[in-house]
């Protein structure tokens, strides 16, 4: 076999054109911002994720791993839901107060309870988790709201 060169492009090198970019001012959109949650709302979302971890622990050391994971499974979804629900709440208060747009977020907070009991439906018919454990979990929810409400600030800031 012969040995193999490569040569330089033969090619004649053709100039390409600069083609003049036109500057458009792009307007500032402003980006929407969540409002800061209220300490009684924090609070209650750290009562309601606490006892659902100490929920989990002891049913680990009570009935296994399982039931464990199944009561910190209903925990986070305790804890999602009450954060959810805030949010939807706060926005229809806002929309009510501004004279419309609140009938969108109830029909937000409508497909918020499906999509909960849809996906509880779905982890325990697939058999993902323990149907006690999770509602053990989720009972999380009115201890941390109860916890949340006797620790939290009692103070109006309201204007």
């Amino acid at each position: 076999m012969g040995r193999m060169t490569t040569s330089p492009s033969t090619e004649p090198k053709v100039p390409i054109p600069k083609v003049p970019i036109p500057k458009v001012p792009i307007a500032e959109v402003p980006i929407p911002r969540l409002p800061t949650l209220d300490a009684r709302l924090v609070s209650a979302l750290l009562a309601v994720v606490l006892s659902g971890a100490l929920m989990a622990v002891a049913a680990f050391f009570e009935w296994g791993a399982r039931s464990a994971i199944s009561v910190e499974i209903g925990g986070a979804v305790a804890a999602s839901n009450l954060y959810v629900l805030s949010r939807i709440a706060h926005a229809m208060i806002v929309a009510g107060q501004g004279g419309g747009g609140a009938a969108a977020w109830g029909i937000l907070a409508l497909g918020k309870m499906l999509f909960l009991f849809g996906g509880i439906w779905w982890v325990m018919a697939r058999g993902l988790v323990d149907p006690l454990g999770l509602v053990v979990g989720y009972g999380s929810l009115p201890i941390g709201i109860a916890i949340g409400s006797i620790v939290s600030d009692k103070t109006d800031t309201r204007p």
